[in-house]
């Protein structure tokens, strides 16, 4: 969002009308002083995505997205914040600003569009080549291998015929060696030669969501001493941690739909999803090799809600789904998996089975954490007293991740049958477990003296008081918030923001990062009951004046120690005043 004032983006939005953008992507009926349509952004069938015109926003009642018009134009496209921007000053007749750049910023931008070039014209060079009579190798091993034209032509494969025709045939294009290698396409050997880095390779061009080939990943033909697959390695484009293969076809097929999609399948190599796809689930996409990363989540996340992990059936392919739903589920996906015969891949197992066993397989998919504790039981002999209580710990440390007890309950009920220790020990045991450091998120010093209960109910008291505000609710009055210190730093941002003149909903998108931010998010999100909205209002009130007592009390006591005994006098009698308001606190919630 930097480089552009806060006036001219609100020019900018309000020259690009929330209603009518968005319905130039979606339908939008009118229902009441808001519109609605099915949300682009998961899969549905009853419309629960609804625009104000009024506030500027959008939300979604059913998956939580929300956002105003140059958030929308960059989800709906899959592009960055500025070329939402672009669109939407095109849009409106509007020049965009002159942003402030760095010295090297037009060199850096003009070496990347000739990176780009580069490729695209590497990609086309490939394919060209597949065709040709040096090709044939390459034409029957993917024959062989039951890849057909349609196939070759979606995903763009090529052939690599040897280690010097590419360099040419790019010179004569007008590229330099430079460039070349800053692309990633050329390599220099021990002796200074410059070489086609994918020579007498089968190629596939990775494309992103924007259609750009943003780099390669060669298998080798036959055996040999090389490895099987090589890889782009990082250049100004290309990040393996964000490179999906196959992601761009999705992002087609989102378009097509004008929806996201139903579910994903994430798979191991590309052939895999070139087989898949052959069978027509033309949802499936790959990693390079096993390695997910945040990254790949969230670009997974902007296309669908809903994964299932198929990954090869050996013990390498257990361990790799493992790792991968560790990483996909901070993300907030809906995970699932489904479990191939042990020792085969996708493609083997389409050309052994039918298109139908595949459809049982993926609908047959169980929940990661169906997963997680079958595959943790078979590591431990649970006829073993001493294995059995490992096998427990580990088990609750999973079940403590889940968002919900209805859900935590299921799943000491399935532990329960495993081991034969009643529910009620487990549920003790259960509420003693600590996350590990990377399964739990930092709070800050204040919030540590409260315990999670306490810190779950005033952050709920955080978020109706500003939602009331931000919703211009009857019962919301900025005066009884002046003397509150919000814990959350884009709480007080929001604070400051609805203290404004003629502050709307679309407005919080510029001044925070709220797809980063859940606080905000669900301060957005959330659902009032008028009858009560009063009631509640006050009880918030309360709920934040008692914080702000107890972190006060609790900053005095831990200075008791290092007072002298006159101080320490002064600091009790502050102690005993706030342990007066406390009480009072007390009797007007009961």
């Amino acid at each position: 969002m930097a480089g552009f004032s806060l006036e001219w983006k609100e020019e900018l939005k309000s020259r690009n009308d929330i209603v009518s953008t968005i319905s130039r992507y979606i339908q939008l009926k009118r229902r009441g002083k808001n519109h609605w349509g099915v949300c682009p952004f998961h899969y549905e069938k009853t419309p629960s995505f609804c625009v104000d015109g009024v506030q500027q926003y959008y939300k979604c009642f059913g998956c939580g997205e929300s956002g105003d018009v140059i958030q929308f134009v960059q989800k709906y496209e899959n592009i960055s914040f500025l070329e939402a921007v672009e669109i939407l000053a095109k849009n409106a007749g509007m020049e965009m600003p002159a942003i402030e750049q760095s010295p090297d910023y037009e060199k850096k931008k003009h070496e990347k569009e000739q990176i780009l070039l580069a490729l695209r014209e590497a990609a086309k060079f490939y394919f060209q080549m597949l065709n040709t009579k040096k090709g044939e190798i390459c034409r029957n091993y993917l024959a062989k291998r039951g890849v057909n034209a349609q196939s070759i032509k979606n995903f763009g494969m090529g052939y690599s015929p040897d280690f010097q025709s590419l360099i040419a045939h790019l010179q004569k294009k007008g590229f330099s060696l430079d460039i070349m290698k800053k692309a990633g396409i050329v390599d220099i050997s021990d002796k200074g030669h410059h070489y086609d880095a994918y020579a007498e390779r089968l190629v596939f061009p990775l494309i992103n969501t924007l259609g750009d080939v943003i780099g390669f990943s060669a298998r080798i033909l036959g055996s040999g001493d090389f490895a099987k697959y090589k890889n782009t390695a990082q250049t100004p484009v290309f990040d393996k941690s964000r490179v999906i293969f196959g992601i761009n076809l999705l992002a087609k097929l989102r378009k097509e739909l004008h929806s996201n999609l139903a579910r994903i399948v994430l798979v191991e190599g590309q052939l895999d999803v070139v087989s898949m796809h052959q069978a027509g689930f033309n949802n499936t996409v790959a990693c390079l090799g096993t390695a997910i990363t945040p990254m790949h989540a969230k670009e997974l996340k902007k296309l669908s809600d809903n994964i299932i992990i198929l990954l090869d059936g050996d013990s390498a392919g257990q361990k790799a789904t493992l790792r991968s739903i560790d990483i996909l589920k901070p993300s907030g996906l809906s995970i699932k998996v489904a479990t191939l015969p042990d020792g085969m891949d996708p493609d083997e197992f389409l050309k052994s089975h039918s298109k139908e066993d595949m459809q049982k397989l993926l609908d047959n998919a169980v929940e990661a954490m169906d997963f997680q504790l079958k595959t943790l039981a078979k590591k431990y002999d649970l006829n073993s007293n001493e294995q059995k209580s490992k096998f427990i710990k580990e088990a609750l440390v999973l079940i403590k991740t889940l968002d919900t007890d209805a859900e935590k309950n299921i799943y000491l009920e399935f532990v329960r049958k495993l081991t034969n220790v009643p529910v009620d020990i487990l549920r003790q045991d259960l509420l003693n477990t600590n996350l590990t450091q990377e399964q739990t998120q930092e709070t800050s010093v204040s919030q540590n003296i409260f315990s999670e209960q306490e810190q779950d109910a005033f952050m709920k008291a955080d978020k109706f008081l500003l939602a009331s505000l931000l919703y211009r609710k009857p019962w919301a009055n900025v005066g009884d918030c002046l003397n509150t210190t919000f814990l959350n730093p884009d709480a007080n941002t929001l604070f400051e923001y609805v203290q404004t003149q003629n502050f709307v909903v679309g407005g919080v998108f510029d001044r925070i990062d709220v797809e980063n931010s859940p606080f905000v998010q669900s301060v957005i999100n959330c659902v009032f009951n008028d009858e009560t909205g009063e009631q509640v209002w006050q009880d918030c009130l309360l709920k934040n004046k008692e914080r702000a007592l107890l972190i006060e009390k609790d900053k005095l006591e831990k200075s008791f120690s290092t007072l002298s005994s006159e101080q320490r006098k002064q600091v009790a009698n502050q102690l005993f005043e706030i342990d007066l308001k406390l009480a009072k606190l007390k009797n007007k919630k009961n």
